[in-house]
């Protein structure tokens, strides 16, 4: 809290006299029981002084005495207290005489009280059953509160107490340690009962008497509206109230000291949150850091996570979680920052720790590196942790102390070196005058650049021999230089026709740089390039700006060249991906059997193949003929889709005659339950459904026809074979079903009698003497059919309608004859044949001649 805030530094200042009060009135020796810390702002003056006079007052009279005096930390702390205004502060009941010094503001000593509770305070008041208990044990592993164990945190303990009403001990137990409270639980509120006026009743003038009484063993105040009513010790109370004629409604509020206590508490747990808000919007991160330290721990302390204002501790708890990523943030980047720290520092040691151990090392490059270690271990930057500092600080000292005396070696060779440099320097001169003997121009030019290779390799010298020397080297190389001007004339003109043609080399680079013969003109730049490295030298210092005139010119070219070639591999890519999915949709169609519709859909890929562009010239062919072999095989298949047909529809029928074979053979069972032998003659599962469906697909086949008449009439009589065998073994299962033989027979007899006696019924229509061998029933039904034909009833029958009613009649019975199941063929045959000449004679009587063949026609033949 910031010193100076109003009435808040007041009341806290107000609260810590009184306890240092404690310190003074209360009689030595008294052990410490128990600290209450306090974040305070301290004005100037108040309680403080005055308790800091009357500790010094109390230590004069008990040392004139000769009485126990009070340690002196305990005046220090009260003086310190002065001066601060912002503290943490331990205010204690007491001081313990001849047992050492009292801690002072902030100080805790675990020694003296290793377990206490900080919150709730002794003696408190509380407006509520659940209690946020927090403390501190130090030293201990762990702290049993009421039973409840709670958990030991650096030093901290806190838990949440339900208590009930009245007077509570809360008290801490750590192995041979203990430490209680005593608080007051209430959470009943005052009941307040109103004897006068009574509700309703009329009172006469502008003043009213109000009178009652407040049932509650602690009325802190009462209020009639705004105004504050005094209430007497036995809970009565008596005021007159000033009203407006007319109807009124007053309004009674009673407090209890625990809601009084309450509204202090939440007011405080309201400055805190406002307090987090504020520090939580410092620049200063440091200060923000500090003040949410102390404000955490009165927080906690206030037990606010039971008790607080939910828009209080949302607003603290948004100040809080703002604070706490900041504060995360900022330690994120301050450890980012020391390890990128150390990683540089680490990789400055791993490139100058070698340098110690090398034997090449050149005076220049150690001074350096001794340069560089010296600014290092001067300004090492915080690192992640003190051991890395340790480390590399005794690294760098110890590069530092192999480099020192390599370093100081390297100068006294460097000093010998240049002494006898000066040796070496007048032998170059000797050799430089000795020119002058000399005759030829080109001779005396490579020998004067050999001296002064020489000469640079062996200028380190000690300044007073070195110019001299040079005066002299320099005078004998120009009296040198001078006799070769005519040499050098001539290589100016050799130089300069060089550049000439190198000019003329890069100017048809130049013109051929934005060319698109790609191939042609690549084959003349790199002839450019070849003749180039014919040509000799060109004038000193042109040869670097002809040389990049010349390679950027044929870079241009072959970069332009480069891009275009990877521009044609992408399309070509693009193609290819294209032509290998025109591919796979060949080779996908070229099994199809729908012959039409697969021969347009490949002719229109092979329309879209047309318009897609090249490919890689490697892979070209091999996916055109990939291509090409799918068509081929797809329409070699198209010319031959007849035969394929034909082989398709025997071999179906052949795996279905093959299907009923195999349900002829027989069945051996598994082993019963009891034991007992299995049958060998037992019939498949689903016997009849099988056959029924087998039957049904050789049908279909029939109707697909496809096969040729020989090989067709061989494949019947191998199905009507497996057929009859099939049902021959097991004439039980297809017993009363549409493949029962018998059953199949008399329905064959049925219409073969029905379609005789329709024939005799329509041959006798000329003839009355014909109808007298019919039975009235069959008559009946006749003259019924023939009259629902002419659609009369009773009328007469024209012969036109009852002959297509026998013609209608006749159909039916042809389909019916083709939908009846199996019947050996020694019973058939004679059944067929008399179904056959019936139908004939029907059809001669209507006067419509059979057609062999005809489906469903009277007259068709019957199988």
């Amino acid at each position: 809290m910031v010193a100076g805030n109003g009435a808040r530094d007041a009341r806290h200042s107000a609260r810590i006299g009184a306890a240092l009060t404690q310190c003074v009135t209360r009689p030595a020796p008294v052990t410490a029981q128990a600290s209450v810390r306090w974040l305070v702002g301290w004005p100037e003056g108040g309680a403080s002084a005055e308790a800091l006079e009357a500790t010094k007052a109390r230590r004069s009279a008990r040392r004139q005495a000769g009485a126990p005096v009070a340690c002196d930390p305990c005046v220090t702390s009260l003086q310190a207290i002065r001066s601060l205004s912002i503290l943490s502060l331990v205010a204690l009941a007491g001081c313990a005489t001849g047992a050492g010094a009292v801690p002072g503001p902030g100080v805790d000593d675990p020694a003296s009280h290793p377990l206490a509770i900080d919150s709730p305070a002794d003696g408190a008041l509380l407006s509520s059953r659940a209690v946020h208990v927090t403390g501190r044990a130090v030293d201990l592993d762990a702290v049993t509160v009421n039973g409840v164990e709670a958990a030991v945190v650096e030093g901290h303990f806190a838990l949440d107490l339900t208590l009930a009403e009245g007077e509570q001990r809360i008290e801490a137990v750590a192995a041979d340690e203990s430490a209680a409270v005593t608080v007051r639980i209430d959470e009943t509120a005052p009941q307040i009962v109103v004897e006068s006026p009574t509700p309703g009743a009329f009172v006469p003038g502008t003043s009213l008497e109000v009178r009652g009484r407040v049932i509650d063993a602690s009325v802190a105040t009462l209020q009639l509206d705004d105004q504050t009513i005094e209430v007497a010790a036995d809970g009565r109370f008596r005021v007159t109230h000033n009203v407006e004629p007319g109807a009124i409604r007053m309004r009674l509020h009673a407090e209890d000291a625990a809601g009084k206590e309450a509204g202090r508490h939440g007011a405080r747990l309201a400055e805190l949150a406002e307090e987090a808000v504020r520090a939580a919007a410092l620049e200063d991160l440091p200060a923000a850091r500090r003040q949410f330290t102390l404000l955490r721990r009165e927080w906690a302390s206030l037990g606010a996570a039971t008790s607080g204002d939910p828009d209080v501790l949302a607003r603290y708890g948004e100040a809080d979680a703002a604070f706490t990523a900041r504060d995360r943030a900022a330690h994120e980047e301050d450890q980012r920052a020391r390890l990128e720290a150390l990683a540089k520092v680490q990789q400055f040691l791993v490139r100058i720790e070698p340098l110690a151990a090398r034997a090449d090392l050149t005076l220049k490059a150690g001074e350096r590196a001794l340069r560089e270690v010296r600014a290092a271990l001067g300004g090492i930057p915080p690192l992640p942790s003190r051991r890395d500092y340790e480390e590399s600080v005794r690294r760098l000292k110890a590069v530092q102390s192999a480099l020192t005396p390599k370093v100081q070696e390297l100068r006294d060779v460097a000093d010998w070196q240049r002494w006898a440099n000066v040796g070496i320097e007048e032998q170059l001169c000797e050799k430089m005058e000795a020119l002058e003997t000399v005759e030829n121009s080109e001779e005396i030019a490579k020998h004067v650049r050999e001296l002064q290779e020489q000469w640079r390799q062996a200028a380190d010298v000690p300044r007073a021999q070195g110019e001299a020397l040079w005066r002299r080297f320099k005078a004998a190389h120009d009296a040198a230089w001078a006799r070769c001007e005519a040499y050098f004339a001539s290589q100016a003109e050799a130089r300069a026709a060089s550049l000439a043609r190198k000019i003329a080399l890069s100017e048809r680079a130049e013109a051929l740089a934005d060319s698109t013969n790609w191939i042609q003109t690549a084959d003349e730049i790199k002839k450019l390039q070849a003749e180039w490295k014919t040509i000799g030298q060109v004038t000193r210092g042109q040869e670097k700006a002809i040389w990049e005139r010349f390679r950027a010119a044929c870079d241009r070219f072959f970069t332009r060249r480069h891009a275009d070639l990877a521009e044609r591999k992408t399309v070509w890519a693009e193609n290819l991906a294209k032509k290998e999915a025109l591919c796979a949709k060949v080779e996908a169609l070229a099994e199809s059997s729908e012959w039409d519709a697969t021969a347009a859909e490949i002719k229109r890929l092979q329309n879209e193949w047309k318009t897609i562009g090249p490919v890689k010239k490697s892979r070209s062919e091999a996916m055109w003929q990939r291509f090409r072999g799918a068509c081929d095989h797809f329409f070699t298949r198209y010319a031959q889709r007849h035969d394929i047909a034909k082989a398709e529809r025997v071999a179906a029928r052949e795996a279905i005659c093959q299907e009923l074979e195999a349900l002829a053979l027989p069945v051996v069972s598994q082993q019963s339950a009891d034991g007992s032998q299995p049958s060998a003659d037992e019939p498949p599962a689903n016997l009849a459904a099988q056959v029924r469906a087998l039957r049904g697909r050789w049908q279909a086949e029939l109707a697909a026809r496809g096969v040729d008449r020989d090989r067709a009439m061989a494949l019947d009589e191998r199905f009507a074979s497996a057929f009859a065998s099939v049902l021959a073994r097991w004439p039980a299962v297809f017993g009363g079903t549409d493949l029962d033989p018998d059953t199949n027979r008399k329905r064959m007899e049925a219409l073969v009698h029905r379609m005789e006696e329709l024939a005799r019924s329509l041959a006798g229509s000329a003839s009355g003497g014909a109808d007298a061998a019919l039975s009235p029933t069959t008559r009946l039904a006749a003259m019924l059919k023939e009259a629902l034909a002419a659609n009369t009833i009773g009328g007469k029958v024209d012969d036109d309608s009852r002959f297509r009613a026998a013609s209608e009649e006749a159909r039916q019975a042809q389909a019916s004859w083709m939908r009846i199941g199996p019947v050996p063929d020694a019973e058939r045959r004679p059944l067929a044949d008399r179904f056959q000449r019936a139908l004939r004679r029907i059809s001669d009587a209507a006067g419509a001649p059979g057609r062999p063949g005809g489906a469903g026609r009277p007259g068709a033949p019957v199988r």
